[in-house]
């Protein structure tokens, strides 16, 4: 019998707003990125909004570890003032019944690696991205986590991990949510949107708010 775990997504879960967003107006408040960025990278979303979540070329040419500085302030400054209380307590909690914890999210990795340290999770699944010659080359590096695509990432580590996720316990607040939702013995819907909360209600999901 493997070990039992509490999943949980970050942007609208435990953190009020989208962190990558933040990143981003971060990124522009403090002139990283100029106006001919910003804008070829606007055309870029309005060529394909398909794409849009997976869309990450305006970090292109950036350099890795100065993006991961730039990722720590912000966190700091704007992620971490908008930690919902109450799903901090639902990890900690989660820790005290001997759970082990999982950050699931389609953020940015560098972005979210000092949430997991400070919430002290034992695994994050996030974007990753390709590097050349120290610099982001604006692409993925494999599965973008959103979607199915966050059940597959889940049951690999539990496969890899060996987790039971049948008896474990998953928090999301997004329909596209509901695949990872869906492949736990406990799914949880949290400050869900009008599709999560109906099929929560059809499903008899707990609904919470944190």
């Amino acid at each position: 019998m493997g070990d039992e775990v509490a999943v949980f997504d970050v942007d609208g879960t435990l953190v009020q707003g989208g962190t990558e967003r933040l990143f981003f107006y971060q990124l522009v408040r403090t002139k990283r990125l100029n106006p001919r960025q910003i804008l070829r990278f606007g055309l870029r979303l309005a060529a394909d909004p398909r794409k849009r979540f997976c869309n990450k070329s305006y970090l292109a040419g950036m350099d890795v570890a100065e993006t991961r500085r730039l990722g720590d302030r912000c966190f700091q400054e704007m992620i971490r003032p908008r930690l919902r209380p109450g799903g901090v307590a639902c990890i900690q909690s989660h820790r005290s019944e001997g759970r082990r914890i999982i950050l699931l999210t389609g953020s940015l990795s560098f972005l979210v690696q000092p949430l997991k340290k400070h919430l002290g999770a034992d695994w994050l699944i996030a974007t990753e991205l390709l590097r050349r010659d120290r610099v982001f080359t604006g692409d993925l590096s494999g599965l973008h986590p959103r979607g199915e695509n966050k059940r597959v990432l889940l049951e690999e580590l539990a496969r890899r991990q060996g987790l039971d996720l049948s008896r474990s316990f998953a928090y999301g607040d997004h329909e596209e949510d509901i695949p990872f939702l869906s492949c736990v013995g406990q799914p949880v819907a949290v400050n869900p949107t009008r599709i999560l909360k109906r099929l929560a209600h059809q499903r008899r999901w707990p609904i919470r708010y944190f």
